[in-house]
């Protein structure tokens, strides 16, 4: 058995995208977590796209460890410039998300964000916000060095407040629009984005009067996302990248 992919990026968030509209398609967790494996294809998630009822398509995301995710708003990009429309309706376990396409640009519509508490671990205070997925942000004066990356981004991820796990952003506010941004996600370690992650981090500075703008630009390694968040609802927009088209072997398959 063979199975044809896409792998994409969106602002250095890159995906293993398996299309499963036409050909039915069925992956074990061991399966998921060999093919996200950087030593094979490698990818931050794994992604398969289903027929929808109810939208133009149902996206399953999968972290690299094989665990589910409710919401990636890069990879909800990158599935919409696929398909032959400008407004696109994509259905994931966190709901259905609406985009649009603009140029080489694509926005999605992240929903409500809502925001917890915060609360101090690891010598850090987070903030506590859901975008489909969890969140914990923090803010710094300095870059956050390696050390402490590796150390408290695992710690908090899997830390017992969170029973579900959270993915981690350290934050450093550059200007009124400007957030420079290192994530560790929830089930995938350290990625060079996170789309959700923007979207916590923008509406965590709005919400507590870091800044005074309500249109931020959030700063990763891989890349610059636009969040716009009004109180409602969050608007993030990016641009994407088809890296190629290949094919899983039989061999990789193979666990």
């Amino acid at each position: 058995m063979t199975l044809q992919f896409i792998k994409m990026s969106g602002a250095g968030n890159d995906f293993v995208i398996f299309d499963a509209r036409k050909t039915s398609i069925s992956l074990t967790q061991a399966q998921i977590k060999k093919i996200s494996d950087r030593k094979n294809i490698g990818c931050d998630q794994l992604i398969v796209i289903r027929n929808s009822d109810e939208a133009d398509c149902v996206m399953e995301i999968y972290n690299s460890d094989g665990s589910m995710s409710g919401a990636c708003g890069n990879a909800t990009r990158c599935v919409a410039s696929l398909l032959e429309k400008d407004e696109i309706k994509i259905k994931t376990a966190a709901g259905i998300l609406e985009c649009r396409k603009n140029g080489e640009l694509v926005s999605v519509n992240m929903g409500r964000a809502k925001i917890g508490g915060d609360v101090d671990l690891q010598g850090f205070s987070f903030t506590c916000i859901d975008v489909g997925n969890p969140h914990a942000v923090t803010f710094l004066q300095e870059k956050i060095t390696d050390e402490n990356f590796f150390y408290v981004g695992p710690k908090v991820e899997t830390n017992k407040y969170f029973p579900n796990k959270t993915n981690v952003e350290f934050a450093r506010i550059l200007s009124d629009d400007l957030i420079e941004v290192r994530v560790w996600e929830r089930g995938a370690g350290e990625t060079l984005a996170c789309g959700s992650g923007a979207c916590a981090v923008a509406v965590a500075a709005i919400s507590k009067g870091l800044v005074k703008s309500k249109k931020i630009t959030t700063r990763f390694k891989g890349g610059d996302l636009q969040i716009e968040w009004n109180g409602v609802s969050v608007i993030m927009t990016g641009g994407y990248e088809k890296i190629f088209d290949g094919v899983v072997d039989a061999e990789i398959l193979s666990c």
